[in-house]
């Protein structure tokens, strides 16, 4: 059973790829048809030998009948194809016998139709219909036999002999049996590679399309990925107009995500934002979306202008969607966009690209979600970056930066107290360079811990000194990087450097602002606890710079608070400043703090400081930082 559904198989997908040949194959033989019937005309036109009317007509009619079956498609059932086109090559045959007995056109004839019905009939109807064909001249040699039927003399004798017509029967019957049996094999073959092909063929092109897919695609949000993204606007770059437009999306907070939730949740976050972006494809044939892998995705955007652009970033709220809100995540998604206008700036993808990463590095340092448009200068300040942190690193393993100090005055005696450390920097091709410059260069590098050890290890080697010169009670400020000081195991550095250089902790003070309390507040309660245990005093920096520092006030016992310049700058002229300035002062003073204002200029500041308990100042009106060693 299974071998005959799979003949039957093999067989009816045969039928579906022979039909176009077998129709192709009845065109042909209407049109050989015709030729014949015109052959039978030629003695009109020559006037040699007689006009066979009969074949004419017949032929004519034959030819009719197969344009007629290649008109019908499969509209009429396969078995009345198959009997009418039997009883046509009866009807030749029965034709050529009578006209011509054994000399040819009927033999020709059955040998033609039984090839072809064992080549596009099935198995069994195309061995039964050639045995009904065969037995054809069986018919006639009865029929001569009992002189039904006589034969001109000048067709020969062997058309009146019986037994040449059994000879010829019995021969067209085993003629039809090999050649089915031969056909019927090779065709069984035949088509059984060919449905190997075709399968194999299937599978190879399921492959390749699966192959594609992961070629072409990104796994995770499906869109285009880069090489894709590539190849589609290749051709569109040469012809892209000034209203063409590129942008880089790269989302936010998966990394916290991927903490809280795991890996898998994060995936499938950015699936959803794939999703979300993937209606831009489909709303807007003019615009292009692709995934640059991760966190980024890049749009190609037509027929638009930067206003619009930037009012539907403006718009454009992924946590709108009810899959991606805030209470359900965990953590608000946030995105930065840069962009780049085609001709304007550069018509070369590649360089756009890299273009738009130069103006990524720029939206990250903003401090609100907007659009930042690559700028020529951009480009320059990265360049320099780029050439700065080479020198930096080379600096800090050759501990080559300059220590100023500034001094922190008592305005009620006017001696210097304290010192705060300051870290200065000649750099090779570019002279002095800021810390405001420097600084987040370093902390963007990952170098900000073997910055720190090099500027502390530099201060406690001066401390020596600077007690010689400013007295033994002496406090010198050190500004301790976030970072640095949630590093592994920083207070057993920071007691171990000490005692290795024999430098009492009463002489040091760590000043921290308020965004190393970022993480965890126990963690930095119990290393504010262990450093004052040793005798370190720690200053809260920048107080009133940010809105978190009463709390934390509330949670750590500091030594000292540092007042924000930008709470001083008015306090002259500003009754509103001042009192909040006093507010600040009694509320350090209920603590036990020492308060130091900073950015002192003027001596109306000074003025309103002494009405306040603040008496220690830092500030360019006592002093600039200034290098004392090296």
């Amino acid at each position: 059973m299974v071998t005959e559904r799979y003949n039957y198989v093999y067989w009816t997908k045969f039928r579906k790829d022979t039909s176009p040949l077998l129709r192709r194959f009845l065109l042909v033989t209407s049109a050989l048809f015709i030729f014949a019937a015109i052959l039978h005309i030629i003695p009109f036109f020559t006037n040699q030998g007689e006009i066979d009317y009969i074949f004419l007509f017949v032929d004519l009619g034959i030819s009719g009948i197969l344009y007629l079956e290649y008109l019908l498609k499969n509209k009429v059932p396969l078995i009345v194809r198959v009997f009418s086109l039997i009883g046509t090559t009866i009807f030749i045959s029965v034709l050529s016998f009578v006209r011509s007995g054994l000399l040819g056109t009927g033999e020709i004839s059955l040998a033609f139709i039984i090839i072809s019905f064992f080549v596009f009939l099935p198995p069994i109807l195309s061995l039964v219909s050639s045995l009904l064909i065969s037995i054809l001249p069986g018919i006639f040699g009865v029929m001569v036999y009992f002189s039904w039927i006589q034969f001109p003399e000048f067709l020969g004798i062997r058309n009146n002999s019986p037994r040449e017509w059994y000879f010829k029967s019995v021969s067209l019957i085993i003629f039809s049996i090999l050649s089915g049996f031969l056909i019927q094999r090779l065709r069984a073959k035949l088509i059984k590679n060919i449905v190997f092909l075709k399968d194999s063929r299937r599978k190879i092109l399921k492959n390749k399309k699966h192959i594609d897919k992961l070629a072409f695609y990104d796994s995770l949000t499906h869109l285009p990925n880069r090489y894709l993204f590539e190849n589609i606007i290749k051709n569109k770059i040469e012809l892209s107009k000034p209203e063409t437009f590129l942008l880089l999306i790269n989302i936010k907070g998966i990394k916290v995500i991927n903490a809280l939730h795991g890996i898998s949740f994060g995936d499938q976050i950015l699936g959803l934002i794939g999703s979300v972006l993937k209606q831009f494809n489909e709303e807007r044939p003019d615009i292009l979306v692709a995934s640059l892998g991760g966190d980024e995705f890049i749009l190609w955007i037509q027929n638009s202008s930067k206003t619009k652009i930037e009012d539907a970033i403006v718009r454009f709220d992924l946590n709108n969607n009810e899959i991606l809100t805030p209470e359900r995540l965990g953590h608000r998604l946030q995105y930065r966009v840069s962009g780049i206008q085609f001709a304007n700036d550069t018509n070369n993808l590649d360089e756009m690209i890299r273009k738009l990463s130069i103006a990524m590095n720029v939206a990250r340092e903003e401090s609100l979600p907007k659009l930042v448009w690559f700028q020529p200068d951009m480009e320059l300040k990265i360049e320099r970056e780029q050439k700065l942190k080479i020198y930096l690193e080379k600096t800090i393993n050759q501990k080559s930066f300059k220590i100023a100090y500034q001094e922190k005055v008592d305005i009620s005696s006017g001696k210097t107290i304290g010192l705060e450390a300051l870290a200065r920097w000649n750099a090779p091709e570019f002279g002095n360079v800021p810390p405001d410059e420097f600084i987040p260069i370093i902390t963007k590098s990952e170098l900000i811990v073997p910055f720190g050890k090099c500027i502390f290890e530099k201060v406690i080697s001066h401390i020596p000194k600077l007690l010689e010169t400013y007295g033994k009670g002496i406090q010198v400020s050190i500004n301790i990087s976030p970072i640095f000081f949630l590093y592994p195991n920083f207070n057993e550095y920071i007691i171990h450097c000490l005692t290795e250089q024999k430098i009492d902790p009463k002489n040091i003070i760590f000043e921290i602002t308020e965004d190393v309390f970022l993480d965890e507040i126990e963690t930095i309660e119990r290393i504010v606890s262990e450093l004052r245990s040793k005798g370190i005093s720690v200053s809260l920096d920048d107080f009133g710079k940010g809105y978190s520092s009463l709390h934390y006030m509330q949670k750590i016992q500091f030594d000292e608070l540092k007042i924000d310049k930008s709470f001083l700058d008015d306090i002259a002229s500003s009754d509103r400043n001042f009192l909040l300035l006093e507010s600040i002062c009694h509320l350090a003073d209920s603590l036990g703090l020492k308060t130091i204002a900073e950015g002192i200029e003027n001596e109306d500041q000074i003025l309103r400081l002494k009405q306040t308990s603040c008496h220690v100042v830092q500030g360019y009106l006592y002093s600039r930082p200034e290098i004392l060693f090296d």
